[in-house]
């Protein structure tokens, strides 16, 4: 973020009609200023070489009403001008591979936040994402939202807090940044191993018995939590704290559904070879499982 001002790419989802998506992300924008590309990328199938096959194949798609690629951005940039006026809007249409024209775009530019919105049908299954949508979280190197559902403003944002000093910095001061404008409610989730003895038996969800266990008990934890709430407090901000005992996948998968959260965001670890817990199909799975949208965080 420069000066205060976004630099944002909102990938258009091809034939659609649900303004749900944007809204989530105007809602997410509200009170900041910048730039806002809109890509709409249409889709080439590149195993069909005679057109007309390619034509049937598109005519085939299990869409019931499809709108041209036009009159799709024309939507997009009409909605988002009414509720950005403080945006400068661009459009920008071009064919190929979506995951690829995303992927290339987000390198070429010097973008704050990606946008997309999950691509699969048929309800949150764990194809939610589709493939296109696989490849862009899984590969994007710069902060991306996926919007799911049918909510159209975050208003409570659940951050897992990492067990890291830098990615705990970084993650909480681009999200209050972020997020300076519109404030949504915020709950720090802070997940224990079940392997301590402090914790053997412990069920996420029974308070009284993590307060007692928690209390006095020092935890290196503890200290990524406490640079959070520097951070936020600064902003004149604040949140609430959620302690959950137990693998991360599971407990994060759990919060966010028990909450009723509207955001999930988190960093996952970067790779290597001693430590892979967040990386890879592990943060992928949480992206692709979560029953809410997400914002992923991109180890630096």
């Amino acid at each position: 973020m420069t000066d205060g001002k976004l630099s944002v790419l909102h990938h258009i989802r091809a034939y659609s009609k649900n303004s749900a998506g944007i809204e989530f992300l105007a809602s997410i924008l509200k009170g900041k200023t910048g730039t806002l590309d809109l890509l709409y990328v249409k889709e080439i199938l590149e195993d069909i070489e005679d057109d007309s096959r390619r034509d049937l194949a598109e005519e085939q798609k299990p869409e019931k009403e499809k709108l041209s690629a036009e009159k799709v951005i024309s939507n997009t940039r009409t909605t988002m001008s009414e509720l950005l006026p403080e945006f400068n809007l661009s459009s920008i249409s071009t064919s190929g591979d979506p995951a690829k024209e995303v992927l290339t775009l987000g390198t070429q530019k010097d973008y704050d936040l990606l946008s997309l919105e999950a691509y699969g049908k048929g309800g949150f299954k764990k194809s939610v994402l589709g493939a296109h949508g696989n490849k862009i979280v899984k590969a994007s190197k710069i902060p991306t939202l996926v919007h799911k559902g049918e909510l159209d403003s975050c208003e409570r944002l659940l951050i897992h807090i990492p067990n890291d000093r830098d990615r705990c910095t970084d993650l909480v001061t681009y999200l209050t940044d972020l997020f300076e404008g519109s404030k949504p409610a915020i709950t720090f989730l802070v997940i224990l191993s079940k392997e301590s003895e402090k914790f053997e038996g412990y069920i996420s969800g029974e308070e009284e018995y993590l307060n007692e266990s928690l209390e006095n008990y020092a935890r290196e934890e503890y200290s990524y939590l406490d640079i959070a709430q520097e951070i936020i407090s600064e902003r004149g901000m604040e949140a609430d704290v959620r302690y959950r005992v137990g693998e991360i996948t599971e407990e994060i998968l759990t919060e966010a559904r028990e909450g009723r959260y509207d955001l999930m965001a988190f960093s996952p670890e970067k790779q290597n070879i001693l430590n892979s817990l967040w990386s890879g199909n592990k943060s992928l799975e949480v992206i692709r499982e979560i029953e809410v949208s997400v914002l992923k965080f991109p180890s630096t």
